[in-house]
């Protein structure tokens, strides 16, 4: 007996998630400071001087947000209600999409509508999830390009398995314009998307060949599809990505997606070299779950050298030194990736376990206190106590962990579970390439709908396992 399409417990849930959602966009108002004051004074500068503007004071940060911004004041123009407010709109929107495209993974996942009714609800309760919704910071954004990049790869994957190839070139160009949207909201996407487009593909081939299917790819006409799939991807990422880095290239002088790339590379790599003691390896282990647990056990001056402020002074300082020399832009990004490079080379093991350290961070997602939303009182007087901020962030990390682990170590074989093995993989390139730089919290925010879709696979699994024992 098959499910049907949206059980009922499902259309409850999205229907009282979309009710919570609009009264948070009522109730909530977004504190511009720091990095959203930068969106916001980008969104109004290509409101008011054009896309020109844009490129000639750059290079900016990524355009898709800006974009939204832009778009958001100009109905605030037409209809006089604030543009924050539309953009919170926005949010909802982009929201119950996130929920949609998770609902989907899930069923094709075959997880328990019990479990899956859980995920959605937890998703649209998230305190992190939604101060992503409501505050001006573009990984809210990410959330469904994330999702359709994994479904979009899925489909990829059945289309080259069936030897079909105008669906084959559909789905690659598809996710060529995904993997594109998500480099142009996180530019950590482009060094993500060659790896991950040859390890999908590669795997294709392999996992049909173990399967000795009589049409696998490696005949002559699953050879092409697989062919026609990956040109498809590559030329509908590489073109417009390439396009637009020629834009900053003509009107900026520097062929980049944003210009945040190099120095704090460099930031993060000249801090991770400094001489490591015990002592500073234990502050850097403190650090992982938050500023605060640091601070609580060495304080604040100590805890500081592992903060955003540290690595940002050795990378800007870096960058001014190069400036003095009155460099090309060109030139400095190289010497600043070069310098990076040596410094890593000088201690590998040093480098690579801090890298490590650093990518842990990920793992802690989840807060109530990520900042730059005002809530109704009632919630944040809920979100202020420290019983639940703190209980709510280590068992929803601790339960990332589990889940991510256990997929990495039972379900990153693809014939087993191909949806399940692009998760994971794109999970760990996302945690792989941030690694090297300083990771804030709200970074991890954008694979927090794979990770709720991990942990269900994870509880699935279990509750499957103990069905079967005698």
């Amino acid at each position: 007996m098959t499910r049907p399409f949206i059980p009922f417990s499902i259309a409850c849930i999205f229907i009282l998630s979309l009710i919570y959602w609009l009264y948070l966009s009522v109730a909530t108002s977004m504190n511009i400071a720091q990095d959203s004051l930068g969106y916001a004074t980008l969104g109004k500068m290509v409101q008011t001087q054009g896309w020109v503007s844009y490129f000639t004071t750059g290079p900016n940060r990524e355009p898709i947000y800006p974009f939204l911004i832009t778009a958001s004041m100009s109905f605030e123009h037409v209809t006089g209600l604030a543009y924050v407010k539309i953009m919170a709109f926005f949010g909802v929107m982009i929201m119950f999409l996130t929920q949609v495209l998770t609902y989907k993974i899930l069923r094709l996942l075959n997880i328990r509508n019990g479990l899956c009714a859980l995920v959605l609800a937890y998703l649209a309760l998230s305190p992190a999830l939604n101060n992503a919704a409501f505050s001006l910071y573009s990984e809210i954004a990410a959330f469904p390009v994330i999702l359709g990049i994994v479904l979009t790869s899925f489909y990829a994957w059945e289309a080259i398995r069936q030897n079909k190839g105008q669906l084959a070139f559909v789905y690659g160009s598809i996710l060529g314009l995904l993997l594109t949207l998500a480099t142009l909201i996180k530019a950590v996407f482009e060094c993500i998307t060659p790896v991950y487009l040859i390890i999908f593909f590669v795997t294709v081939l392999l996992s049909n060949k173990a399967k000795k299917m009589r049409s696998f790819p490696f005949t002559s006409l699953g050879v092409r599809m697989t062919i026609i799939c990956f040109t498809a991807a590559v030329s509908f990422f590489y073109v417009p990505v390439t396009g637009y880095k020629w834009l900053n290239l003509h009107y900026n002088g520097n062929f980049v997606i944003t210009n945040r790339g190099s120095w704090a590379l460099y930031g993060n790599t000249a801090r991770r070299m400094e001489p490591l003691t015990i002592k500073r390896f234990t502050e850097a282990l403190a650090y992982v779950p938050g500023a605060g647990v640091c601070n609580s056990i060495f304080g604040a001056k100590e805890c500081d050298f592992w903060s955003y402020r540290k690595s940002d002074e050795f990378g800007i300082d870096k960058q001014n030194e190069l400036n003095r020399q009155h460099l090309s832009p060109e030139k400095i990004n190289a010497a600043l990736l070069k310098s990076s490079a040596q410094k890593a080379l000088n201690n590998p093991l040093q480098y690579t376990l801090l890298s490590v350290v650093e990518g842990s961070k990920m793992f802690f997602w989840e807060s109530t206190q990520v900042g730059f939303v005002r809530y109704p009182h009632w919630l944040q007087k809920i979100y202020d106590t420290k019983i639940f901020n703190n209980g709510l962030r280590f068992l929803v990390s601790l339960a990332t962990m589990a889940a991510v682990i256990s997929l990495w170590r039972e379900n990153l074989t693809p014939d087993k579970s191909p949806l399940g093995f692009l998760i994971g993989v794109l999970i760990f390139l996302y945690i792989l390439f941030f690694s090297f730089f300083f990771i804030l919290t709200r970074y991890a925010l954008a694979i927090a709908p794979l990770y709720l879709i991990t942990i269900s696979i994870w509880i699935n699994h279990a509750q499957s396992n103990r069905a079967l024992r005698p």
